[in-house]
Parts: structure tokens; sequence; C-alpha cells
């Protein structure tokens, strides 16, 4: 990894952007200083004032949002907005008083794996990573902590892929801009997470090496095999808690029955294939994004699925680190594509419609990237329309080809940002979504501060889109919106 100018001890604790060393992998031309700065102080005052999770279960998303302004070329006002659009409803990083002694030894195994999955320690383990961090390096703390294969670190390495992949993309924020104290709120935030990927992660790792020569597939071909699935395909139901994939899917679904479809996924630990496979995942997650349509109904990004797009951004700077073994890397990929088919079939694997993408018409056919940028960067929420375009943006990067029998072509993807960007931008307008005003009301109320990014959410994306219901606050396809 490229060196600090900050001491250790410095860096596990702050953020330092430089136009010319950090701007990411993916990015806008004409990155400033002036923005590097900004989004430094403010995700360094992140850092030391807010926890990973608001009330306890709704994720903050500072860090994903403002690097993914900063790397497409927002401006200091505009970063300065979206800061403060976001932090009013933020939780404390403090622990709860009388939750533990003051100082927890959590160099202590014992200790570490008590605190494991409870949210009141994530300053601990916040504290405990930075310190590592300081006196062994970003490189040795990620093969201690989440490569190493021992039991901790297979249980932090599942974790890392929980509740839709956040702490995932929080280690790929860390890496990809050489932050270490990114890296350390990401290891915290893993482990404060409950850790269901462990249910069928490590079983399909198992089941690989113990059948090496079975047959694999792609990606596509596998979600299509879940899709065929009736058992898998109807995992998901409306009456099921919110968090339909460990309360639901996997409660009906057993890892013996989604072993053998993930371990279809397997990547080699060559140069070629990893890059082959990274393109693979990259441009299937896109497509699903933009093709898990509803007949009848206006065009809706899937909640979803869609953090798994916002994931794939950041796989050309994990595999580009020189201290992570093809090995690891591979590792690192197979288990992103295998959640990625776990988030399909917790979404009750909706159909998938070539020509809503192929066919769709954008509201602004003129715009082109340096415009998608802009409207995704001034658009107010918590950050998911920018980082989406990002992770679209970047397929711009593959140079690997798509395979012949794919089911749209490379052009077409640039239709899946326009609709990206359409979508939410319309959802905000008289008319651009059906959610009652008493539901809405009756939401925020019971969230309390925050409570309308909660709501804004529902009426800018669907969530499992697979289920009727997932659609109710959508306008049919062709009702005016007035705009």
């Amino acid at each position: 990894m490229p060196k600090m100018t900050a001491s250790p001890q410095v860096a596990s604790r702050t953020v330092r952007l430089c136009a010319k060393t950090t701007p990411g992998y993916t990015h806008a031309d004409g990155l400033t200083e002036e923005s590097a700065r900004l989004v430094s102080e403010l995700l360094t005052t992140n850092h030391a004032s807010y926890h990973t999770r608001w009330k306890g279960t709704f994720h903050n998303h500072i860090v994903h949002h403002l690097l993914a302004l900063w790397a497409l070329g927002a401006t200091p006002d505009e970063i300065q907005y979206m800061w403060e659009y976001n932090t009013f409803y933020q939780t404390p990083v403090e622990r709860p008083h009388g939750t533990a002694p003051v100082d927890l030894d959590l160099s202590d195994p014992v200790l570490f794996k008590k605190c494991l999955g409870n949210d009141d320690f994530y300053a601990d383990f916040l504290k405990f990573f930075e310190n590592e961090i300081a006196e062994k390096g970003v490189p040795a703390v990620l093969r201690e902590y989440l490569l190493k294969g021992d039991e901790r670190a297979n249980d932090i390495f599942c974790r890392m892929y929980t509740d839709l992949v956040h702490p995932m993309i929080h280690l790929g924020c860390g890496l990809e801009f050489n932050q270490p104290s990114i890296v350390a709120e990401a290891l915290a935030g893993a482990c404060v997470h409950v850790n269901y990927p462990a249910q069928f992660l490590l079983p399909t790792e198992e089941y690989v090496k113990s059948n090496p020569g079975a047959p694999t597939k792609s990606l596509l071909q596998i979600l299509e095999g879940l899709h065929q699935d009736p058992e898998i395909s109807s995992g998901v139901r409306d009456t099921d808690p919110f968090n339909k994939i460990p309360d639901g899917l996997l409660k009906r679904v057993t890892p013996e029955k989604f072993v053998p479809y993930l371990s279809e996924f397997r990547v080699q630990p060559t140069e070629e294939d990893l890059q082959r496979k990274m393109s693979e995942v990259m441009h299937t997650c896109a497509y699903v994004l933009g093709a898990a349509q509803r007949p009848g109904k206006s065009e809706k990004m899937d909640f979803v699925i869609l953090h798994g797009v916002t994931l794939t951004v950041f796989y050309p700077a994990i595999l580009a680190q020189d201290w992570l073994t093809n090995e690891e890397k591979a590792r690192l990929l197979e288990a992103k594509a295998r959640v990625d088919a776990v988030l399909y079939a917790g979404c009750r694997t909706p159909t998938l419609y070539p020509s809503r993408i192929v066919n769709y018409e954008p509201r602004h056919p003129d715009d082109g990237w340096t415009q998608l940028f802009h409207r995704s960067i001034i658009y107010p929420d918590e950050g998911h329309v920018v980082k989406v375009i990002r992770a679209l943006f970047s397929l711009e990067q593959l140079s690997e080809s798509l395979p012949s029998d794919f089911p749209i072509m490379k052009k077409d993807f640039f239709n899946i940002a326009h609709m990206a960007v359409d979508t939410v931008e319309t959802a905000i307008k008289p008319d651009g979504h059906k959610m009652p005003a008493d539901v809405s009301d009756a939401i925020e109320e019971q969230v309390g501060e925050g409570g309308e990014m909660v709501t804004g959410n529902m009426k800018r994306f669907v969530f499992y889109g697979g289920l009727d219901k997932a659609w109710d606050f959508v306008p049919d396809l062709g009702e005016p919106v007035i705009t």
C-alpha cells in the first residue's frame, strides 16, 4: 500500500485525502484539494463522533456517501450540504453507560468473542482496531483478523458480508482510498453485526474443498437456477419481518439447499481468472439491478440488490492490493458473488426483463456521465444514488468483453445509469409515488429523527422486489408524473 505521510497513530484515527494520491480507482476528472480537505475533515469528525449505525438498526452512510461525492467531483458546498443533511440523526459513538467496564481488554480472545454481535461495543472495537493498525499496519491486521482462516478470522470474514454488505462496503472505502482509520471502522462495524452469512459462506467453502471437480457456472446461470428452484424462489414472504433474509429466507431454506448452487461460482487464483470473474460479477450485478422490474409498473431499483452493486465498485481496488495473495483475492470475490446470489434469493428471485433496460427511454437522453454525476451528487439522500452511479461508471473501465449470450450489450449499461437517477428524481415529484401520507407519517413518528430518510428510501426504491407488495407504492407504467 502507498505510505501515509501521517504517523501510524494519527492515520488510524483520521482521514487524509489528496487529489493526486487518493482519488480512488473510479473517479471524475478535476478533483480539487479544497474538496479533499473538507471531506478529510468531515470524515475525521465522523470517525470520532458517530456510531456505525443509528437507532441500533439503520446504517451510518456518511463515509460511503462523502467518498463517492469526492470521487465524482463534488464541490465543497455540495459536500457540506450533504454532511449537514445526514448528521443530525446519527447516534453518538460512545458506549451506553453501565454496559461494561470503561476499558475493555479486547486482546483477551474470550472477551473479544463475547462482545461480538453487540452494537454497544462498537467504540471498544474501534479503539482496539485503531491500536492494532497503528502498531502492525493494515495488511497485517486484515490478514490476522479477516483472512487467517482460523475461527476468529472466519467469523469476522462472514460478518463483513452481513446486513446488505455494509461492513464490506466500508472496508472497500478504506482500501480504495487508502485510509487506515476507515479500515478500523469497517472491522469494528463488522464485529458488532449479526453473522447470518456464516450459515452459508463457510459450508460452501467446505463443500468446494470436498468436491473440487464439481461443475462451475456463471453467476447469472446460478441466479437463473435459484429462480427455477421452487423452494428457494418461494423462500421469502410478505409476512416475514423486515430483515427478510435472516428472518425469512434462511429460516426456510437450509444451507444444504443453498450450498450446491453457491459452490458453482469459483475463482481460480490466477490474474486472468480474477479479472474475468470480477468483470462478470460487476456486470451481472448491474444487469440484475436494471432488469428486476415488474410488468405494468414504472421502473424502480431494488434497494437490496442495489447494495450488491455499490459493493462491486471496490473490487478493482481490492484485487489491486499487492499484499494480498491471489488465493485471498479469489476468496473475497467468491464470497461477494455468493452473497449476491443470496441477496437475489432474498428478494424472492425477481424475474429479469432485459427489454426494460434496452428499451428504456431516459428523461434526459442528452445527459452524459458528467451530467449524471452532477444529478446524483446533488440528490438529497443518504448516498445510495451517487454510490450506484459511481459503481455503474466503473464498468466503463473494464476491458473484458461480455459473453456473447449475455442478455444485454455493453452500451445498454448506460441506460441503467439513466434509470437509476431518473427513478429517484421522479419519486420526489408530485404523484411520483403512491405511499399514503398516513403510512409515511406513522413510520416517521415511529423512527423519530431520521424517519424521513427511511420513508424516502421506501419512495425511491422497492424492497425485496420479487414480492407483490413491494410494488404497492410504485405508479403504474405510463401513469403521468407531474414534473
